[in-house]
């Protein structure tokens, strides 16, 4: 009997271990995907990085603007010649002052978020038609604009020029190209960032280095920001200018936490670290986008608290009307183009903008509506 029992045992063993093994090979055990090991630098000095074209498309920008503004006097200023703005977008007949720009092949005409039509409008609205029958004839250079009336608009010291509803010229094609240029540009490479080989080098780098590179260029801040905000362009002067009242995210400010992002997906490419470039290549999508939404409130606030300054009033409104069209730009955009229109709506009578007839209370509205969509302090701002 003993020997029997001892037996079974020994069988009921065997089954528990034969069964064990068969689980073994039915069920194997998947390793953890390892992340790849870097380290992210404190400065945008990656090897063989290379934004040259981006930050020669805002040296361009940055040439029409000082253009536009010998309009900006007390008197009758020189005419502007609509032509050569047009030569100036499209980058022909050697314009810009400095030859580089000239002679480096590039230009922010085909960069321009054509699929928006924002080419036809920056033209017509503003280097043919505006250009032509206001700025180019002698008598808007001294006239006092007013409601339906283009010309000058003086408050204290400061001198601008605007169309007949009130919107300040430099500002159409300088808000007009940082969206549909700069911002467009640089969201679309990076939304599309996953579509560029990283894998052949040419020239020391991968597409999707470039790419990324092209993209942070036209933020337009130095490569050791924000530790030097020295010479920042356009988006990169926004970003520092609301860095203290904007943060994100754990109370970082607004300029290290776009930086880190920046410097975190460029790493991550060169290292094969997709889910690390995803992460970041999101957080300076979201950022970026804050970044205009707050600048909207300040550009908005100002004006209401210049409401008898006619010409600060209208130039503050032209700045918040250009970071609500920038918006659209945005591939990756988190405010719908619903609301966007509604933003739009606020400035507006009779379907057209008009910068004369808006209240304090659409100001408001305004204000309280991008501070919702975007989880925002307006007091802070």
């Amino acid at each position: 009997m003993k020997s029997r029992i001892t037996l079974l045992n020994a069988l009921a063993i065997s089954a528990v271990l034969f069964t064990s093994s068969c689980k073994k090979q039915d069920d194997p055990v998947t390793p953890e995907p390892s992340t790849p090991s870097y380290t992210v630098p404190t400065t945008y000095n990656f090897a063989s990085a290379d934004f040259t074209t981006s930050t020669q498309r805002i040296a361009m920008l940055g040439e029409i603007t000082t253009y536009i503004r010998i309009t900006h006097t007390v008197s009758a200023h020189p005419t502007l010649d609509g032509q050569k703005l047009k030569d100036m977008y499209a980058n022909i007949n050697s314009q810009f002052t400095t030859g580089s720009l000239n002679t480096s092949g590039i230009q922010l005409k085909d960069k321009t978020a054509n699929a928006f039509n924002a080419q036809a409008e920056l033209e017509a609205n503003f280097m043919d038609a505006a250009v032509a029958s206001v700025v180019a004839s002698a008598s808007p250079a001294t006239v006092t604009a007013s409601n339906g009336v283009a010309g000058k608009l003086i408050s204290g010291t400061r001198y601008i020029l605007v169309d007949t509803a009130g919107f300040e010229y430099k500002e159409y094609v300088e808000k007009g190209i940082m969206g549909s240029v700069f911002y467009y540009q640089g969201t679309t490479l990076l939304d599309n960032i996953n579509g560029f080989d990283n894998i052949t080098v040419s020239g020391g780098t991968t597409a999707q280095e470039r790419a990324w590179d092209e993209a942070f260029g036209y933020f337009g801040v130095p490569i050791d920001f924000p530790t030097n905000t020295t010479g920042l362009k356009n988006w990169g002067s926004y970003c520092n200018s609301v860095s203290n009242a904007l943060v994100i995210g754990g109370g970082t400010a607004v300029n290290t936490t776009i930086m880190n992002a920046w410097l975190k997906g460029r790493a991550a490419i060169t290292n094969k670290d997709n889910a690390g470039r995803d992460e970041a290549r999101n957080i300076v999508l979201r950022t970026w986008e804050k970044v205009c939404a707050a600048r909207f409130i300040t550009y908005v606030k100002g004006a209401k608290t210049n409401i008898a300054a006619q010409a600060t009033f209208n130039h503050n409104l032209s700045e918040a009307v250009g970071f609500i069209r920038a918006f659209k730009y945005n591939p990756a955009k988190t405010i719908s183009d619903a609301d966007i229109n509604i933003l739009l709506g606020y400035f507006k009578t009779g379907g057209s903008i008009n910068l004369y007839t808006v209240t304090t209370t659409n100001l408001d509205n305004a204000i309280n509506k991008v501070a919702f969509l975007f989880d925002l302090d307006a007091t802070l701002l």
